[in-house]
């Protein structure tokens, strides 16, 4: 139960905090990155691939191969960032989102919520992404990006999640 929050930082994207929180009598401190949540989105065209950008993440000081995705903005559904995200990343006009199912990223420490939808109805467009993104669009057959995380070039775990989630289950989940 949370007694007490001291905000230590705000910035764009995330703020955060540090709380003191009562489990079974004890009172710790909890160091807590407060994220809007984002969604993510595995599309899949009518010939086995995948669509994927490749960007540079400051973070991990790499470009990275990973799957469409974006934060939420304030009044939006996951369903309206990801058609928002899909095509200003992609250039991708979905005709349907399935969603697949949620994840936290890092519970431990973020409240970052991950939405995860899959498409494979849509019409391809120009792309249009943000000023200060850098994006490469690739197309990757289903059974090589199996292949790109086992061999550890696919890192990203949002993509991995996607990936293994397809693999293992299919996509089978409510239209959202």
């Amino acid at each position: 139960m949370l007694k007490k929050r001291e905000s230590v930082f705000k910035g764009r994207v995330f703020a955060v905090t540090v709380d003191e929180v009562e489990l079974e009598g004890r009172v710790l401190r909890r160091d807590v990155v407060h994220h809007p949540g984002a969604v993510a989105m595995l599309v899949r065209d009518r010939n086995g691939r995948f669509l994927f950008v490749r960007q540079y993440r400051h973070p991990a000081g790499q470009k990275l191969l990973e799957i469409p995705a974006g934060t939420l903005e304030e009044g939006e559904s996951p369903r309206e960032t990801a058609l928002r995200e899909l095509r200003e990343e992609g250039g991708i006009v979905a005709h349907s989102l399935k969603f697949v199912t949620r994840f936290y990223v890092a519970p431990g420490y973020s409240t970052e919520l991950i939405h995860l939808f899959y498409v494979d109805e849509f019409d391809i467009v120009e792309n249009s992404p943000e000023e200060d993104e850098d994006i490469e669009i690739l197309w990757v057959r289903d059974e090589e990006a199996l292949r790109m995380v086992r061999r550890g070039q696919i890192i990203d775990a949002k993509t991995i999640i996607a990936l293994l989630w397809w693999a293992s289950f299919g996509i089978e989940q409510d239209t959202v």
